[in-house]
C-alpha cells in the first residue's frame, strides 16, 4: 500500500491507499480510533489488497494530515465526518463505497454514511458513542466528567527518540495487549520529527483530549435511520458496546458479533474477521 497525500476542500489529508483490484472494485474507506492512525491497521488493510480497492486515512490533528487542529474548535466529531466527505469527494468514484472504521472512526463513519446516499454498507469495530440510554440528556457543551480525555491531558507530547517511546509504551496500558507489530505500526504513522532531533505524537494531547471530549451521542439515530448493510463488531474486555446497545443495534437489521475475552483494540486482535465482514458486503 502506497503512502499519499490528497488534496480536498478542506486542505491535506494523508493516506494509506491501494486501488490495486482496478477501477471496478469496490472501495472501502477506513477510519481509526481516536489517538491513533492509519498505519496502525496495516495488517487488517493488506487482508483487503487485493480483494477491493482500499483508503485508510489520517483524520484531522493525527498521523501526518495537515488540517488545523485547535482543541477549542473541537466541540462535535461531525468535523470529521466533514473531513472524511472532503476526502471521499476527491477519490475515484467507486461503484460501491463501504464505509468501515474503529471507535470514533466507527461512529463517525456511520453518522457520515448515514447522510450519504452512495454507500452500500457500514461496518462497525468497537465504535465509541454515547450509550443510547443516556444519549438523548447528554450535553456536548457540558458533558461532564471524561476520564479519557483526563487522561490524554497528561500524556508526554515530546520524547527523545522512538526507541524511548518504544520502551515507554511496550507491555503497558493499553498497549500491553497489543499483538507483535502492532506498537511499531502506530509508531510509523503516530510520531512526528522535530527539528530539535527529538520526536512528537503526532495527535496533540490537548487535541486528543478533546476528541474524547466530543463523543458523539447521536449514533442511535444515524443507525435507526440506516437502510444500507450494517455489521457491528464488539469483544467483551474494556468494549465501549454495551449489551443493550448491541441488542438494539442488532434489532435493526445489523450482523453483530461479540468476540469473549476481546479488548476495545479488536481490530488488532481480530484482522481476519473484522476483514471478511467487510468483504462481505463487497
Amino acid at each position: 500500500m502506497d503512502h499519499n497525500l490528497r488534496e480536498t476542500s478542506v486542505g491535506t489529508v494523508a493516506t494509506i491507499e491501494s486501488f490495486a483490484a482496478g477501477p471496478a472494485a469496490p472501495l472501502v474507506h477506513f477510519a481509526h480510533a481516536t489517538g491513533m492512525c492509519a498505519a496502525l491497521y496495516r495488517t487488517l488493510l493488506d487482508r483487503l489488497v487485493p480483494r477491493v480497492n482500499v483508503v485508510a486515512s489520517d483524520s484531522r490533528g493525527h498521523g501526518a494530515t495537515r488540517l488545523a487542529a485547535d482543541p477549542a474548535a473541537m466541540t462535535s466529531w461531525a468535523t470529521y465526518a466533514d473531513d472524511l466527505a472532503a476526502l471521499l469527494a476527491v477519490l475515484p468514484v467507486p461503484p460501491v463505497l463501504i464505509l468501515a472504521g474503529h471507535s470514533m472512526g466507527a461512529t463517525v463513519s456511520m453518522e457520515l454514511a448515514a447522510r450519504m446516499p452512495n454507500v452500500r454498507a457500514v461496518v462497525m469495530a468497537e465504535p465509541a458513542f454515547v450509550p443510547f440510554a443516556t444519549a438523548a440528556d447528554w450535553n456536548t457543551t457540558r458533558p461532564g466528567a471524561n476520564p479519557m480525555s483526563d487522561q490524554a491531558l497528561r500524556r508526554r507530547a515530546v520524547w527523545p527518540s522512538r526507541d524511548a517511546v518504544r520502551a515507554a509504551y511496550a507491555g503497558r496500558g493499553v498497549f500491553a495487549s497489543w499483538p507483535d507489530g502492532a506498537l511499531d505500526h502506530y509508531l510509523e504513522g503516530g510520531l512526528r520529527d522535530r527539528d530539535d532531533g527529538q520526536v512528537e505524537l503526532a495527535c496533540a494531547p490537548a487535541w486528543e483530549a478533546a476528541t474524547f471530549a466530543a463523543v458523539s451521542p447521536r449514533l442511535e439515530a444515524a443507525v435507526t435511520g440506516w437502510r444500507g448493510g450494517l455489521a457491528l463488531l464488539h469483544g467483551t474486555e474494556r468494549s465501549t458496546v454495551n449489551s443493550a446497545d448491541a441488542a438494539a443495534i442488532a434489532a435493526l437489521g445489523a450482523t453483530v458479533t461479540c468476540f469473549d475475552g476481546v479488548d476495545h483494540f479488536l481490530p488488532l486482535h481480530r484482522p481476519a474477521e473484522l476483514a471478511a465482514a467487510i468483504l462481505a458486503f463487497a
